[in-house]
């Protein structure tokens, strides 16, 4: 049991980082948190598993969240771990050194060897950042290109993941190319044809996302990498959708760099995310924050984790959230997300005047279905949705380009949730 002083201090501080009334912080912290379900209940009734597990996330009852494609819902483990490690980083009772920005610690060592096992790398190419944001802009900047080269993106990348190019095109002359992916794509071949027509002799680098951010369509990422190889073309894969929505092994893939947001659908802590250096490419780069280990490429990886003083605390969530994960166990987390989506595709079908623009088969989404429709049209489903605090993702246009949403659903989903939302889909488009 806690002793009182530092039970009184826990839930102090956990309402402080989580913004929750101190009463419900001594309620939580004042206690241990719910145990998984058996695992023996997800084979004999597995509704009942998955409701017996929601109770790991602090999620307001009056709210349904089907945008974690945004921001992932971290659970009480995670959430526990992280905030121990801070009071416990505040008594100073660890050595003065080494500490997390700079030297690699056991932590940190700790955590990279449980990462590059669930992605299927190696420990050293693997730095530790604080998003895919960040991880992209290591690559863009640190990748020496000459004025004339190119760039090839598609027209689905996040901002995060484009920006920074437009950004080294308009200082150093480099040029831009991009894929019009298709919505939806009807076969692996249809897109991977339209990357070998786009590339150029002038192509140094395919930048792509393995799960677009804009429709959620899971990209053929091995057989892009492969055609790159063919013709000696670099690629940068953009993976923030794809760590805890899919099966990852970066070796198996191909590619040459790839970055991740792991506090999406691992539901870690927000400000972790991780990049993969291929170990041929690691000197190779140019490190975008120069501290006092710049050019140690003893490093390897690691070079690029000199950030300067940083929050450890939530990379200790990190590896509790990949701890997490394997305790319900990862094929079981995919299964249930894609089985939640396939709801929500196959509903969205019913209405003629919605047009899928991602899962058109199963290889081409994994926890995220997205769907559009004629200018303006959606509006009163986004209505409808805020009515009844549905938290969603997409935009609507009053001309030009179709109105979109995006649905997210992840193993906190209940069925109750989706059908609130297709009541709110039916309402919207009129058929309620």
């Amino acid at each position: 049991m806690l002793h009182r002083r530092a039970f009184l201090q826990r839930a102090a501080v956990g309402a402080a980082l989580l913004g929750i009334p101190l009463a419900s912080a001594e309620q939580v912290f004042g206690q241990e948190p719910p145990p998984l379900p058996p695992r023996a209940l997800l084979e004999r009734d597995p509704e009942r598993y998955w409701a017996e597990l929601r109770p790991q996330w602090l999620l307001a009852a009056d709210r349904i969240n089907l945008n974690c494609g945004s921001v992932g819902c971290t659970p009480w483990p995670v959430l526990r771990a992280m905030i121990a490690h801070i009071l416990e980083g505040e008594t100073f009772r660890d050595p003065a050194y080494p500490w997390f920005g700079y030297e690699e610690n056991a932590r940190l060592r700790e955590l990279r060897d449980a990462l590059a096992a669930f992605v299927g790398c190696r420990r050293d190419e693997l730095a530790l950042v604080r998003n895919a944001t960040e991880a992209n802009n290591i690559v863009c900047n640190g990748l020496d290109m000459q004025p004339g080269e190119e760039a090839l993106l598609t027209d689905q990348e996040h901002p995060g993941g484009r920006c920074c190019w437009e950004q080294k095109a308009a200082r150093f002359g480099i040029r831009l190319n991009y894929v019009t992916l298709p919505k939806p794509p009807a076969s692996t071949e249809e897109i991977v044809e339209r990357f070998e027509r786009a590339l150029t002799p002038a192509t140094k680098i395919i930048v792509f996302s393995h799960i677009t951010t804009v429709t959620g369509v899971v990209l053929p990422v091995k057989e892009i990498c492969a055609l790159a190889r063919r013709r000696g073309v670099l690629t940068h894969v953009d993976g923030a959708h794809a760590i805890g929505q899919l099966p990852l092994h970066l070796h198996e893939l191909g590619c040459d760099f790839y970055a991740a947001s792991p506090h999406k659908w691992l539901m870690a802590p927000k400000g972790t995310g991780f990049l993969y250096i291929r170990e041929g490419h690691l000197e190779k780069l140019w490190v975008n924050i120069a501290s006092g280990e710049w050019r140690n490429y003893a490093q390897k990886a690691y070079r690029f984790s000199n950030l300067g003083t940083s929050n450890l605390s939530v990379m200790v969530g990190l590896k509790a959230a990949l701890d997490f994960f394997s305790a319900i166990g990862p094929e079981h987390i995919y299964a249930r997300q894609h089985e939640l989506a396939t709801r929500v595709r196959d509903r969205v079908r019913a209405y003629p005047q919605l047009h899928i623009a991602n899962a058109s088969d199963d290889r081409f989404y994994g926890g995220m279905v997205s769907f559009e429709a004629d200018p303006g049209s959606l509006q009163p489903v986004f209505a409808a949705c805020a009515a009844r605090q549905i938290r969603i993702a997409g935009v609507t246009q009053p001309d030009g380009e179709a109105d979109r949403i995006r649905i997210s659903t992840h193993i906190f989903t209940q069925p109750g949730e989706l059908e609130t939302f297709f009541e709110a889909l039916a309402t919207g488009l009129g058929r309620a």
